[in-house]
């Protein structure tokens, strides 16, 4: 099955639970939050590493597995980004799935199992952040966020199974050090997509302006689903191999730095740093 929405981990560490509006989403039923295990999924040596420091991401594709990075220049594909809010920034699928090209790239556009980066590059652009500031954009308001476009692009019966705490590392793309963490919720779903087939959806979601340098901050979602009869409970190894090895890279600026990332040469608010109120 494709995935259903064009929309965007490490080692991990216990954060603060996200609490989900109820109310916002009817019969949506919840799960209590739980803290992802620390004990990491380890990379296997054929495994390799992906970086796109344009894009502010690197990934771990494991063997037999391709990414796809997907090139957003042309005027058609800004002008959707700019009507959908969101960017389509790679895309991971088993290399028998995948399309080779002539210049030994890959096209993951047909494959039947997708993993989806995608980034919304600016949060309080969009309708449903207009009565938030910027600087107080939280992960839960992301989330609601999340919910409600899958409402809106008809799918029913959501109920999630796991929502679980991690955290994200931020590394330089100067030094390929941890220069911070941000707060992230790896979601479990189940559901119905729009052609009424009963789906697992997993979905890593971070809100934060961790990348960026004007304290923007953007939402970024990795997004993976599959008929829920061929999915095992809980959670597959190979996908959270995959998910917790996410990493946002980011481009330092001249200046000093904490060890919670934060430039302390500047007068920028440090809570902002990590997408966190300040």
């Amino acid at each position: 099955m494709k995935m259903f929405l064009m929309m965007k981990q490490a080692t991990v560490k216990p954060t603060l639970a996200l609490t989900i509006t109820i109310f916002l989403f009817g019969n949506i039923a919840v799960a209590n939050a739980q803290v992802l295990s620390s004990q990491a999924v380890t990379p296997e040596e054929q495994d390799t590493k992906y970086q796109s420091v344009s894009d502010s991401f690197s990934i771990t594709v494991p063997e037999g597995w391709v990414v796809e990075d997907v090139y957003n220049t042309d005027t058609d594909a800004l002008l959707e980004e700019m009507q959908q809010g969101s960017r389509l920034l790679a895309r991971l699928c088993p290399q028998e799935q995948a399309l080779a090209d002539t210049d030994g790239a890959y096209d993951c556009e047909e494959a039947h199992d997708s993993i989806y980066i995608q980034r919304y590059p600016n949060l309080a652009d969009e309708p449903e952040f207009a009565s938030i500031a910027n600087s107080n954009i939280t992960n839960e308001n992301f989330l609601n966020y999340h919910m409600v476009k899958l409402q809106k692009l008809g799918y029913t019966d959501i109920s999630i199974l796991q929502n679980i705490i991690m955290t994200i590392n931020v590394v330089s793309a100067d030094t390929n050090n941890t220069i911070a963490t941000v707060p992230a919720n790896f979601i479990e779903m189940r559901y119905n997509s729009t052609d009424s087939i009963d789906t697992k959806g997993y979905h890593l979601l971070a809100a934060t302006n961790a990348t960026s340098k004007a304290g923007i901050v953007s939402g970024y979602s990795l997004s993976y689903e599959a008929d829920a009869a061929t999915l095992p409970s809980g959670n597959p190894q190979e996908l959270e191999q995959i998910f917790q090895s996410f990493e946002f890279v980011k481009e330092e600026r001249a200046g000093r730095f904490d060890m919670e990332g934060v430039d302390v040469s500047s007068s920028e608010n440090p809570a902002a740093i990590l997408g966190i109120p300040g």
